[in-house]
C-alpha cells in the first residue's frame, strides 16, 4: 500500500498519512466507484473497516449489480470523506479525505469472512459485540465479503483560506 501524495494536482492540500491513517480507521462510509459491464459507471456508498495494513473490507448480498461490476472490472477506487464544514464566507469548505486505488474481489475463505465481519462490528456497534458475533455466525452463508487490496491511496484536505 503506497502512499502517494504527490499525485495530487494541489501538493499544498496533500493530508500528513498520519492523519490519512486515521480516516481509513474511523471514517463512517466511502464512495466505491466502479466500472460496470455495459460501459457506465457505478458508485455505491458503504461502510467499512480497515485491517490496519493493505485492506478494506465490505459487506454486502450475495448478488447485485456492485457484485456484477466487480466480476466484470477489479480495479476499483474508494473514496472517503471525514467531517466537512462548508466556509460560507469565504467561498470554500475545511474538510480531509482519502482516495484509494486497487483491486476488488470476492472472499471465499471463511476465517477471513469472519474476521472482516469481526472488525466490522467492533467498528460500528463495539457495545453489541456478542450478540453481533451470533448473528454474523448464522447469518455467514448469506452474507458476502469484499475485500478491497490497496495499490495506492492518497489524503487530502481544504481548509478555511486566510
Amino acid at each position: 500500500m503506497k502512499y502517494t501524495p504527490q499525485s495530487l494536482r494541489r501538493n499544498e492540500r496533500a493530508l500528513p498519512e498520519e492523519d490519512a491513517r486515521k480516516l481509513l480507521t474511523h471514517g463512517i462510509y466511502g464512495i466505491l466507484s466502479l466500472c460496470s459491464p455495459d460501459g457506465g459507471a457505478y458508485g455505491i456508498p458503504l461502510h467499512f473497516a480497515w485491517d490496519g495494513e493493505d485492506k478494506i473490507y465490505f459487506h454486502a448480498a450475495p448478488e447485485g449489480r456492485k457484485l456484477d461490476c466487480i466480476r466484470h472490472a477489479s480495479k476499483v477506487s474508494f473514496c472517503i470523506v471525514g467531517e466537512s464544514t462548508v466556509q460560507a464566507r469565504h467561498f470554500s469548505t475545511s474538510y480531509q479525505s482519502a482516495i484509494l486505488e486497487g483491486k476488488a474481489s470476492i472472499v471465499q475463505s471463511p476465517d477471513i469472512k469472519k474476521k472482516a465481519l469481526h472488525m466490522l462490528l467492533a467498528k460500528y456497534t463495539p457495545a453489541e459485540m456478542k450478540s453481533g458475533q451470533q448473528y454474523a455466525e448464522r447469518a455467514l452463508n448469506q452474507t458476502l465479503i469484499i475485500q478491497l487490496t490497496i495499490n495506492t491511496w492518497c489524503g487530502k484536505h481544504g481548509f478555511m483560506a486566510s
